[in-house]
């Protein structure tokens, strides 16, 4: 089965470096150009020129990946869509979002806040040094601009109408995406950043998403 991995904002393929799926042809996907003013149905729409939809495939998505895979798989038709730390829809964001989205806090991002801030980012999870120096040079690679405007995307969701297969797994201790809703695999203690600090378990469970 050939996987498509979409990774987080502010990420690129490189979130998937720990990820093992060695029964399948994996495409680690990285983002178009984020046009002011694009939404996450047109990403979506960009990314489906990567795909061969011809050919039977599964879409794994992490984060904002999992909500552009949601948009992608109403145009490509896989088996399923698996997300990771992700959302179905605005219906699970939590309650703090509205604020964000009422003082348009995208705003704010820029190289400067990015770098003032990057210390003190522990709401993503405990890491170890080497993920962090990633999770950091991936965010300065994609840009302040490109991560404002997928924040902006993020924020303006109205969902998906894809109603195929979802296969979800997320961690209990996720403090960007909190689990208030049913998933079909809990990971214990699992963050918003467990696709790289647990990534022997998830990879696990995501051969057994794939798998079923």
């Amino acid at each position: 089965m050939r996987v498509y991995l979409l990774p987080g904002i502010a990420c690129d393929h490189r979130l998937f470096d720990r990820i093992d799926l060695p029964d399948h042809e994996t495409v680690a996907l990285d983002w178009p150009a984020f046009p002011e003013g694009c939404t996450l149905r047109s990403i979506a729409e960009e990314l489906a020129k990567q795909v061969d939809a011809t050919q039977p495939h599964v879409l794994v998505g992490v984060s904002m990946g999992g909500m552009v895979a949601q948009e992608l798989a109403v145009l490509t038709d896989p088996k399923k869509v698996v997300l990771i730390s992700s959302w179905t829809g605005p219906q699970e964001q939590p309650p703090s979002l509205a604020i964000f989205k009422l003082l348009r806090s995208w705003l704010v991002i820029n190289s400067f806040t990015m770098w003032a801030t990057w210390p003190v980012k522990r709401f993503l999870g405990k890491r170890d040094r080497a993920a962090d120096k990633l999770l950091y040079a991936m965010a300065v690679s994609e840009g302040p601009a490109k991560i404002r405007i997928g924040f902006k995307a993020i924020i303006q969701w109205k969902g998906s109408t894809w109603k195929g297969p979802v296969v979800r797994i997320h961690g209990d201790k996720d403090m960007v995406t909190p689990l208030r809703f049913p998933v079909d695999h809990v990971v214990k203690g699992g963050e918003h950043v467990m696709i790289l600090t647990r990534a022997e378990e998830v990879s696990g469970l995501l051969r057994k998403a794939i798998n079923a």
